[in-house]
């Protein structure tokens, strides 16, 4: 029988969980070779990206769309569905909301790099009033890591709305200044933002993380944040094919080319961290980061059935 699965369904799994799941494939090469770099193709509403991975007991793939236009007409900007499979007889076995589940998943990832750059040591500044956004902040709320925040965004009701969100969750927050931001020990950006959102001036001592973008011509941090700064990216393959963070900070020559780590290197510890200097985490989201989270999901629930 082929589960449903929604994303209250999803929301439901434990943070914990979710950060172990993605944490274990992190380091585990032959999941990460499993997992190829997403597809997709034009469509007149926008774009669908197909998004496969395996590892030997399951296999997940998500069809997501990106519709740039749906918030004007009250619908979401990305929607989707993961189907997941049996790996050894490829019958379909799952059925998956794919919104909650990527901004879990993104979430879940952001956590991973975060913990292993060193972990959040003061006043967290979240950029962005989007789904991941709060995505990012419940599960730092969940985590017990941080429970105070300045968030920083262009609209005032949508801060306010994120704000009062955060409250809700046990936290302090309140809308964030430019100040706020040079001093946070912790910048997550979540944006949908072409161009720069936070200044080059951020602490010495930041870890900044990015998720809003996997397109060459988009960044939300400025090139001139990467300049002598540890920056670690999933797969230095994909991060120079669709990371316009690293991409133009390469081009600006503010980051060598040769510079960003893989992620698995730091959490084996091949690299280490030097907590001292600026620690720069990009994400651009990848197919085995979402079976991930899809098999933590759904091993949660064969367990409560068992």
């Amino acid at each position: 029988m082929v589960r449903q699965f929604s994303g209250e369904d999803v929301l439901a799994v434990p943070a914990k969980e979710i950060v172990e799941g993605i944490r274990r494939a992190a380091t585990d090469r032959q999941t990460l070779e499993r997992s190829v770099a997403r597809s997709g193709f034009a469509a007149p509403g926008g774009e669908l990206l197909l998004m496969p991975a395996a590892d030997d007991r399951l296999t997940g793939v998500k069809l997501a769309t990106i519709a740039p236009e749906n918030p004007a007409v009250g619908l979401p900007r990305v929607q989707g569905v993961y189907v997941l499979f049996d790996s050894t007889t490829l019958t379909p076995v799952a059925v998956i909301d794919a919104v909650e589940l990527t901004a879990v998943r993104t979430a879940g990832v952001s956590m991973v790099g975060i913990a292993a750059l060193g972990g959040a040591t003061r006043r967290t500044a979240i950029v962005g009033t989007s789904v991941q956004a709060r995505a990012h902040l419940r599960m730092l709320v969940q985590l017990g890591w941080c429970t105070d925040f300045t968030i920083h965004g262009r609209r005032t009701e949508a801060v306010d709305a994120l704000v009062a969100y955060g409250r809700s969750l046990g936290a302090q927050a309140e809308p964030g200044t430019t100040d706020d931001l040079t001093q946070a020990g912790l910048v997550i950006c979540c944006t949908s933002a072409a161009t720069p959102v936070v200044p080059d001036t951020l602490a010495a001592d930041v870890i900044a993380v990015a998720v809003g973008s996997h397109t060459p011509t988009a960044a939300e941090l400025p090139a001139g944040l990467f300049k002598d700064a540890q920056v670690v990216v999933e797969s230095k393959a994909v991060a120079i094919a669709e990371a316009g963070d690293v991409i133009q900070a390469i081009a600006a020559g503010t980051l060598p080319p040769d510079a960003a780590v893989e992620l698995h290197q730091v959490l084996s510890g091949d690299v280490p961290i030097d907590r001292t200097k600026r620690r720069i985490f990009k994400s651009v989201g990848m197919a085995w980061q979402d079976l991930a989270v899809a098999t933590a999901l759904f091993e949660s629930e064969i367990s409560e059935r068992g």
